[in-house]
This record gives C-alpha cells, sequence and structure tokens, in this order.
C-alpha cells in the first residue's frame, strides 16, 4: 500500500513560533524535455491572511554536475497565473545520473539546493477492474471502474518513488491534501495491482506517473505528511518545519525526478 502525502503545491502551514515571513522555493527538473519550473513566494506572517505573494524579481540559476547551465527567467509568458514561476530560456531534459544544483538570489539573500536525479523503473501495464463495493455507492452510482498498475522494482538498489494520478488531466486525490509516495520496501520486486487513486465512468482516461525521488525528498515529503496529518491536539507534538535541501531558512523543496508515464482507457 502507498503511502499518502500532502500535495507539494499545497500552502504550507507555520509554526506558530515563527510570525516572520518566509521565503518558500518549489522546483522541479525531470528527464522530459520541457519548460521545467522553479516556483519562488513568500508566506504572510502567522497573524495575516491570505495566500503566499510572488516573488517577481529574484535571479535564478540551475548548474549541473557536467558543467552546463541552465538560467531561468521568470513568467516570460505575462500570465497572472504564473506570477512567481521561473522558466529556462529553451527547454531541456534533466540527464539520469547527474546532480542539479539551484540558486535563488532575492533581496540580498541567496538560497541554495542540490537533488540527484536517479532513475526509475518502468510501469509494465495498467489494468481497468470493476469494484463492486464502489458499485453500490448511491453518492457515485458511475464512478465504480478502479485502475490497477503494475511494474517490477530493481532490489539491488535502494529506491523511492512519488506517484501523481489523473483523470481526464486533472489530478486525482483520495482527499484533496493528498500525493502518494513510497519506498522500495513497501513495493517490494513485484508490484502487483497496486490500486490508483479515486475511481473513474465510461469515455475516462486514466494516466499514472511514476516519479524516482532521492532519500532526501523522501524525508521531505515524510515529515510533511507528519506534520499536515498532524491534529493539532493538546497531546499532540508541536510543529516542526519538514527538514529539506534549500539553505539559509527557506522553506519548500528543489526536486529532480524521472518520470514514466501510462494511459488507461475506461471502455
Amino acid at each position: 500500500m502507498l503511502t499518502t502525502l500532502v500535495a507539494c503545491e499545497e500552502t504550507i502551514d507555520l509554526d506558530p513560533e515563527q510570525v516572520e515571513s518566509v521565503v518558500v522555493i518549489e522546483g522541479l527538473i525531470t528527464n522530459q524535455e520541457k519548460y521545467h519550473y522553479i516556483r519562488v513566494t513568500e508566506t504572510v506572517d502567522f497573524y495575516s491572511t491570505g495566500k503566499p505573494t510572488p516573488i517577481t524579481t529574484a535571479s535564478v540559476v540551475v548548474t549541473d554536475d557536467s558543467g552546463n547551465t541552465y538560467p531561468f527567467e521568470h513568467n516570460q509568458s505575462g500570465q497572472d497565473e504564473f506570477d512567481g514561476y521561473y522558466f529556462p530560456a529553451n527547454p531541456f531534459a534533466g540527464v539520469i545520473g547527474r546532480s542539479y544544483a539551484m540558486d535563488v538570489a532575492h533581496n540580498g539573500e541567496t538560497y541554495a539546493a542540490t537533488d540527484h536525479l536517479f532513475a526509475v523503473t518502468a510501469i509494465d501495464s495498467l489494468e481497468v477492474i470493476v469494484n463492486e463495493d464502489e458499485f453500490e455507492d448511491p453518492d457515485d452510482p458511475n464512478y465504480f471502474y478502479e485502475v490497477l498498475f503494475y511494474a517490477k522494482e530493481p532490489q539491488e538498489t535502494e529506491d523511492y518513488y512519488l506517484f501523481k494520478f489523473y483523470r481526464n488531466d486533472s489530478l486525482i486525490l483520495d482527499d484533496e491534501t493528498d500525493i502518494y509516495f513510497s519506498d522500495d520496501e513497501v513495493l517490494a520486486e513485484q508490484i502487483n495491482g497496486i490500486p490508483t487513486a479515486g475511481f473513474y465512468t465510461k469515455g475516462d482516461t486514466a494516466v499514472v506517473e511514476m516519479y524516482s525521488i532521492s532519500k532526501e525528498a523522501f524525508i521531505y515529503y515524510n515529515d510533511l505528511i507528519n506534520l499536515l496529518k498532524s491534529d493539532g491536539g493538546m497531546f499532540g507534538s508541536p510543529p516542526v518545519n519538514p527538514r529539506n535541501n534549500i539553505s539559509n531558512g527557506a522553506m519548500g523543496y528543489f526536486q529532480t525526478s524521472a518520470m514514466v508515464r501510462d494511459t488507461a482507457y475506461i471502455e
């Protein structure tokens, strides 16, 4: 069974003792040739309301351990929805086996991070089945198809994975704060019919994406789920910000991943 995790895109709750604004950096580079992104925002202080404030004047550069440099520019399209997002001048593909370093400079401060791009195992197949329990659910009478995925996980290496599931190009979650991740000890060598999130109806398209992540990313996600799934009760542990790979007190995570994708049509 996969571990569930709060989505990276969700606003991160701060420790109540930490009342000043904090820089949050979220980046993803994959082995797909595309315009990868790095998002830079600033949280409002604890006693304010509203979404994080986009930072639009930062200097953002990514380099790899082979000497390649990729300058990122802020929101070249000018669309409001991409305020705070930085994209490379040209699309590129991350290379499996290389390490990538990110440097963000803003208001005289520098924030740095490094992550290694590991290989990912292939998805063998997806299977569509009828979930008989869901078939009788009066709240969703037409959504009773479930998608299972199969793969073979190499046991000679220590691997960590992140999963995303889509219905008709929309991210699908069992809970609105979920993302799914696991290590290879949980998955074992044969991944035989693990259920994906959600249910489908006839005519839907199901997409499964599987990402490699580093051990440091796995720790970050594990810390994050422990923080955001805490009930906040008097007997709970005090909130602690997730351990991440970004220096100088910034929050978020700079992630590099290899990614594979498979699609199933609900017929």
